[in-house]
């Protein structure tokens, strides 16, 4: 049986304007809304909590943000990583969904009768997506210990995509909310999801009883325990 030797606490960055306003950010640094202000210190709390020896932000300020006053707090180093940064939207960047609909694209990309995803010029695909994310698993594979990686909606899906190999016509079909923290294992070759959406609350509560992490609820010792 293989041995977990390394945890990843995948972190989304919190709410801003965009966000609410429905708008496509992608590259473009946007301010965080009040709701997305009291996000930041909730998430910092969590990543204090978590105890990581490494913390990889995406270059965008709503990430960088987080990562940079855990990582004073915490003594860690925090890196920047470009490969976090979320889905380029090219020409279509800080486009509202009406307006790109009037320009005649959509989003998430559309797939076509070959199974390749439809991007305008200058826009990332998603097979483009998939293949970043999987160049940072291939990263965060040998590592050991914990690490945070504090990124995007966009990233978060394409990097549980390229972990598990979900079809290109579903991965972005994952609701990733604002703070939330998706946890992966590694035995130093395969990915295991370990939880999905924590809250930072929830995150801490992991922290004071880290038993709770990758738990198999529905094993055979854990009903076993469960009668006694």
């Amino acid at each position: 049986m293989s041995t977990e030797h390394h945890r990843i606490l995948v972190m989304r960055h919190p709410q801003t304007l965009a966000n609410i306003a429905h708008t496509l950010s992608g590259r473009k640094d946007v301010d965080l809304t009040p709701e997305g202000e009291k996000q930041l210190f909730r998430a910092v709390r969590a990543i204090i909590a978590w105890k990581p020896n490494r913390i990889w932000t995406s270059p965008l300020s709503r990430c960088k943000a987080i990562g940079e006053e855990a990582a004073a707090a915490l003594g860690v180093s925090c890196e920047v990583h470009d490969r976090l940064a979320e889905i380029e939207f090219g020409p279509l960047q800080g486009f509202t969904r009406p307006q790109l609909h009037a320009s005649g694209y959509s989003f998430p990309w559309k797939i076509d009768e070959r199974g390749l995803s439809v991007a305008p010029p200058g826009a990332e695909s998603f097979e483009e997506l998939l293949s970043r994310a999987a160049g940072l698993l291939g990263e965060l594979r040998p590592l050991s210990g914990r690490t945070v990686c504090i990124t995007h909606g966009g990233f978060t899906r394409a990097l549980l995509g390229a972990a598990f190999r979900i079809p290109i016509d579903t991965f972005w079909n994952l609701r990733i909310p604002n703070v939330s923290s998706q946890i992966l294992t590694c035995d130093g070759k395969s990915f295991t999801l370990a939880a999905l959406a924590l809250a930072p609350e929830e995150v801490i509560g992991r922290c004071l009883n880290p038993d709770l992490i990758g738990v198999d609820t529905t094993s055979a010792s854990a009903l076993e325990g469960g009668r006694a």
